[in-house]
């Protein structure tokens, strides 16, 4: 069966042909295309062979609330920003992630800046307890509940001196209501990741941290699949009254940058950036052989 497009009045076969996006995203995929894409970047091929490897010994030895794929797509954002700043993570469980982001960080010469509670989620009222997922066929999901997804700030170090770059960290404990604020939060920041699940939280993280997001750095979240927390990011209240700014592309709303990444989405700061830019951000920027 030919496309309903092909049959257009008009329309040469060649403008009816469509770029062929690429048939595989899983994460055996992603990590190819991570480690050939050292040809290009400030982080080598043998670099990045060495950062998947060291990914890889985290997800078999530290629980995790990410996905392998999540890893190395915020690696890629961190060593592809041309952004000024440092790293900032909110939500950092029992620091699998936070170890990742330190060895990039560490690789790039940037500091780490991590807050969390280290006593699990803070749920505050009845709207915070319970969302709705846009990509599972189920309906509410099991309420959050303060204390879920606990773990200490000496588990949270020994994780990341075991597995990461401890030295170029420090951690903020508290909830981020009360800790997102200077001299600890750094004035500029090239890449932020936000993973606190309730709208509430979202809405502390992305109104205190986008002000310090550098020109061309991310603000990348891993609670896009959740619709009330997803709600928060595409407030026109919240761009227009809190931040005054038109809202960026949120890439992923909704539905996570691929199917190995369902929960992660991003946006990226400055206006009228050149597509280029944006496609540098990316793993999947240059055709792998």
């Amino acid at each position: 069966m030919k496309h309903a497009s092909s049959s257009t009045p008009g329309r040469s076969q060649a403008e009816d042909v469509r770029p062929t996006l690429a048939t595989e995203d899983t994460y055996d995929e992603l990590k190819r295309k991570f480690i050939a894409n050292g040809s290009d970047s400030v982080i080598d091929g043998a670099q990045r062979r060495e950062m998947v490897r060291r990914f890889e010994e985290i997800d078999r030895s530290i629980p995790l609330a990410t996905t392998p794929t999540d890893g190395l797509l915020l690696a890629e954002m961190l060593m592809s920003t041309t952004a000024d700043g440092d790293v900032v993570e909110c939500g950092c469980f029992s620091g699998g992630s936070s170890a990742k982001l330190s060895i990039v960080a560490a690789a790039l010469g940037r500091r780490l800046t991590v807050f969390d509670s280290f006593q699990g989620l803070h749920v505050v009222d009845e709207h915070d307890e319970q969302d709705l997922h846009v990509r599972r066929h189920v309906g509410w999901l099991e309420p959050w509940h303060s204390g879920k997804y606990r773990a200490s700030l000496e588990v949270v170090r020994d994780n990341i001196a075991s597995r990461g770059e401890i030295a170029v960290c420090e951690f903020v404990p508290g909830y981020v209501e009360d800790t997102l604020h200077a001299p600890e939060l750094p004035e500029r920041v090239a890449l932020a990741f936000t993973d606190v699940d309730t709208p509430g939280a979202v809405r502390t993280c992305l109104t205190r941290i986008w002000p310090r997001i550098a020109p061309g750095g991310v603000y990348a979240s891993h609670d896009v699949a959740l619709l009330k927390s997803l709600q928060v990011p595409l407030s026109e209240s919240v761009w227009r009254d809190e931040l005054g700014e038109f809202p960026p592309i949120l890439f992923g709303a909704g539905f996570g940058v691929c199917d190995s990444a369902p929960h992660m989405g991003y946006f990226v700061k400055g206006r009228d950036l050149p597509p280029e830019y944006l496609k540098s951000l990316t793993i999947d920027k240059r055709q792998v052989d």
